[in-house]
């Protein structure tokens, strides 16, 4: 695929324009990676200077993304979250017809600490079940969640989650809670992704993540759970409806 030496647009400009239309194709797909920088060389018939120029300014209008040893890749479309939400995550990617999955990192019992006792108005020390997942959108790691639930009130929960199953399926179906009323409490803030939060969510360290600290409560204002998760901000843009 040559490019036009006779034309007046230069070659890093049809050269961009290219890769624009085969990411609108369906060529190079969201967040699959480019051919490096000698294939498209070879691909499109122009000097390193060429193709470097083209990816710099599709990269600064945000079609593309750079990653520190990993190379140039699509940019993910961003997912419109309501801010408001109580859905799960399940939920959440049946409104986006996306396929999610889990992976669970950690499932414990542990001692409440007096932050997460006052969160879940229990005593300090009272067993809590910890659950740490990192949740999947079409194979994609989305979320990096960690989940604290009362174990006086919820009595061996622990036993009835498996990889894939919906937390809130579990909590409606087994211990009749109503998640439809349920309401929360949201902190969200912006940091920076640590080494071992990028290890999972595919980033680089320092790259900006959605911290969000929440406690949902069941209809009587009673605390469900506490939860944080992480999720990249290139990947989601938060709203909320007045």
């Amino acid at each position: 695929m040559k490019l036009n030496n006779s034309i007046s647009t230069p070659l890093y400009g049809q050269l961009k324009q290219l890769i624009k239309d085969a990411i609108l194709q369906g060529i190079y797909q969201q967040g699959e990676r480019l051919p490096n920088e000698v294939k498209l060389c070879e691909i499109y018939g122009v000097s390193r200077i060429t193709v470097r120029r083209a990816i710099q300014e599709l990269t600064e209008e945000g079609l593309l993304v750079r990653k520190q040893g990993k190379g140039t890749f699509v940019m993910r479309t961003k997912l419109a979250r309501e801010l408001v939400s109580v859905d799960g995550f399940t939920d959440f990617n049946k409104q986006l017809r996306k396929s999610p999955s889990k992976r669970i990192l950690v499932c414990e019992e542990i001692k409440a600490s007096p932050e997460i006792a006052e969160s879940l108005r229990i005593a300090i020390n009272a067993p809590v079940l910890r659950l740490v997942r990192l949740m999947f959108m079409d194979d994609y790691p989305f979320t990096l969640d960690e989940t604290h639930y009362s174990l006086e009130r919820f009595p061996d929960l622990a036993d009835h989650f498996l990889e894939n199953v919906s937390t809130y399926d579990v909590l409606k179906n087994i211990y009749n809670v109503n998640m439809s009323s349920a309401s929360t409490h949201k902190i969200i803030t912006v940091v920076p992704a640590t080494g071992h939060e990028a290890e999972y969510l595919d980033c680089e360290i320092g790259d900006t993540l959605f911290n969000n600290d929440k406690i949902v409560y069941d209809e009587n204002k009673v605390p469900i759970h506490t939860s944080n998760f992480k999720t990249r901000t290139e990947l989601i843009a938060l709203t909320i409806t007045t």
